[in-house]
């Protein structure tokens, strides 16, 4: 074709279709810069959490810190630094013997939390708080919903604990056996957890409760553990 002709093949594609072009580049370019102002504002948001949660954990006790964790909550509500901010709460509540305290703040920290991980520790630590309160119940469906692979061996093994301060054994005896089976190889590090699993294992077919109560066969069982350490340690001297 000549150049005229290719000119007006041009022209009459463009008609066409250029407005469609035009369109398409344009939300292109749009988007673009849409998430390059998107990433920018929430590395900026990340940068001035991570430095007011900084300030709270330096800020010791009193008026300050409450005023920093306040802030924390109205500047980056349901954040990471939120749910922080809301389990070092519980923990100083629990640590105070304010247990109704511990549990309000550790449902606000499951609640503010943006990722399961923290969900999943804030229900582990609900779940044991809960437990304290004496609301078996309520804590066993608060360890039912966690499934993070990291935490899922604890609610099993605090499941068990829950079921044998009932006095259900069998129940115990079941979630101890889940928990070393969800960990694995892993298992082997946990003493503890093994120790628990057999002392709720059956006698003869049957779940009985234990003539020795777990708390006091879980305390002999560190002293030997201690007690072989100490002998490995002298006999490596």
């Amino acid at each position: 074709m000549s150049d005229e002709e290719q000119m007006n093949r041009f022209r009459e594609w463009w008609q066409e279709n250029g407005m469609s072009l035009l369109v398409a580049v344009g939300v292109a370019v749009a988007a673009i810069i849409g998430w390059n102002t998107y990433s920018a504002q929430r590395q900026q948001t990340a940068e001035a959490g991570t430095a007011a949660y900084a300030e709270y954990v330096d800020a010791g006790t009193g008026e300050e810190k409450s005023a920093i964790a306040q802030r924390i909550r109205t500047d980056f509500d349901s954040t990471s630094y939120h749910a922080l901010v809301a389990l070092a709460e519980a923990k100083e509540a629990v640590e105070a013997g304010d247990l109704p305290a511990a549990e309000g703040k550790l449902l606000e920290a499951k609640t503010a939390a943006p990722d399961s991980l923290l969900k999943d520790l804030a229900s582990l630590r609900l779940a044991k708080v809960q437990q304290a309160l004496g609301n078996s119940e309520v804590a066993l469906k608060t360890l039912q919903s966690i499934r993070n692979a990291g935490y899922r061996a604890w609610a099993l093994e605090l499941t068990g604990d829950i079921y044998f301060a009932e006095g259900d054994v069998e129940q115990a005896y079941q979630a101890y056996s889940s928990a070393i089976e969800t960990l694995g190889a892993e298992a082997e590090d946990r003493t503890l957890l093994q120790i628990k699993r057999d002392n709720t294992a059956p006698s003869n077919g049957q779940f009985t409760a234990l003539a020795q109560p777990l708390e006091q066969a879980l305390r002999e069982a560190r002293e030997t553990l201690e007690s072989e350490g100490s002998a490995d340690g002298d006999s490596a001297q």
